[in-house]
């Protein structure tokens, strides 16, 4: 058992009263849960979420439109999650707040951050354990960017001498106090800084699901679950489109040696994910974490004899992309060509003009786009440092009748990205499953 515990819940746990209440008891059968992270009711059962019900209600009072019946919806949601607790809580004085608060010309962050406050107190009130505004532990810079320093510095101070507090997630302060919200999804953030803060022992995040598939189960139905990753696996996952949790998240966590589990907050007896800084000793898992990747990628491949003498090649043609805030995925180069792997939509709609930009400013030889290639990957702590498993890769991959449009590995060998076509991407991840997990 861990000794300090900071828990993340995400909109699901504060759905309706029965959900609290199932909540609740999970954060009180384990003392070591200590710190809370809260965020306000999600959308469920025809009802908007209460984030997207604050947003609208303060683009509707200042659009001078009839935001009454919004204040009533956002009034009674809550009341009915206090009803269904049976506690003694003013939903009224906090409904009237929050119309002083648009009256007063409050900005769309601070409004947005209502959501999470109101119901951190009413979760606090039904647990009967301390509430802590989010504005005392968590502070951003002038430019908006997470002042780390002073939120472990300070965040830490304030929250050393409380038992069990619980803690709106969603927004922190500005210099000078003013409110500032994360994006949306990014509430993770909140409960990792928290975790930081205090030193905990471990980090949950409880979600709607907590399942993750070591390959795509619409492909491999029999996939097995992952159940044990590390960081720099997680990052990886997140890269070829299998979502755990933000990067920043993970590197902050990782930094701070903190690990975390991923728990499904609807099952909570259901497969934990714990993710690391190293692979929990003892613990056996296949050597490959996960197989999966993305279809949908253009190659623009530049040929020029001579390139790997003109120094500022690279410059110039990862400049023109910059300047199209395109993000070149991977790239492949030889002496005389390389290749630029992208995907974004902005490519396909200023095609002509981002080749013509090329031509003129590298002057190649040939210049050639191709489309639907698929990136596959096999990620897997320590692949590099095992004799004969890039053999089994390719040998699975030609066994396949696959043909390998491109190969890359990564400086870290965590990693083999190998190149596909798009017709080919189905065929790959079953041919790679049945090659380094179920053999």
């Amino acid at each position: 058992m861990s000794n300090l515990i900071v828990s993340r819940l995400g909109g699901d746990a504060a759905l309706d009263a029965e959900k609290v209440k199932k909540t609740a008891e999970m954060l009180i059968s384990d003392p070591s849960r200590r710190y809370v992270i809260v965020s306000a009711p999600g959308a469920a059962a025809g009802n908007v979420g209460m984030t997207d019900l604050l947003y609208l209600c303060h683009s509707s009072f200042n659009g001078n439109e009839n935001y009454i019946s919004i204040i009533k919806k956002i009034s009674d949601r809550y009341s009915e999650i206090v009803a269904g607790l049976g506690i003694d809580f003013n939903v009224e004085a906090e409904i009237s707040a929050l119309r002083k608060s648009l009256e007063a010309g409050k900005d769309l962050d601070y409004i947005g951050s209502r959501g999470e406050y109101i119901m951190s107190k009413i979760i606090a009130k039904y647990l009967n354990w301390d509430f802590v505004d989010a504005t005392e532990v968590i502070f951003f810079n002038d430019n908006g960017t997470i002042d780390k320093e002073k939120t472990f510095k300070t965040g830490g101070e304030r929250l050393k001498n409380f038992e069990r507090v619980v803690i709106p997630s969603f927004y922190g302060s500005m210099p000078g106090g003013k409110i500032k919200t994360f994006r949306r999804g990014d509430c993770d953030s909140a409960g990792a800084l928290v975790a930081c803060s205090v030193k905990a022992d471990l980090f949950e995040k409880w979600s709607e699901t907590s399942r993750i598939y070591i390959a795509d189960p619409s492909v491999v139905p029999e996939a097995e679950l992952v159940r044990n990753i590390t960081y720099s696996e997680a990052i990886e996952l997140n890269y070829v489109g299998i979502k755990v949790v933000n990067d920043d998240v993970l590197l902050m966590l990782n930094e701070a040696g903190i690990p975390l589990n991923i728990a499904s907050i609807h099952k909570p007896d259901d497969i934990i994910i714990t993710i690391s800084p190293k692979l929990i000793p003892d613990i056996k898992r296949n050597l490959t974490a996960c197989i999966s990747g993305r279809r949908g990628f253009n190659v623009v491949h530049i040929h020029k004899y001579g390139l790997n003498k003109v120094h500022d090649f690279g410059e110039k043609l990862f400049g023109i992309f910059a300047k199209h805030h395109i993000a070149c995925r991977h790239y492949l180069s030889g002496i005389h060509q390389m290749s630029v792997i992208i995907k974004t939509p902005i490519f396909d709609i200023r095609r002509n003009q981002i080749l013509s930009e090329i031509q003129d400013e590298v002057q190649p030889d040939s210049l050639i786009t191709e489309k639907g290639l698929s990136m596959v990957a096999v990620i897997g702590e320590g692949m590099g440092t095992v004799k004969g498993i890039f053999g089994k890769i390719f040998d699975a991959i030609a066994d396949a009748g696959i043909k390998v449009q491109m190969i890359e590995q990564g400086a870290d060998k965590l990693n083999i990205m190998i190149g596909v076509l798009d017709a080919d991407y189905d065929n790959a991840i079953k041919a790679l499953y049945n090659a380094l997990i179920e053999k």
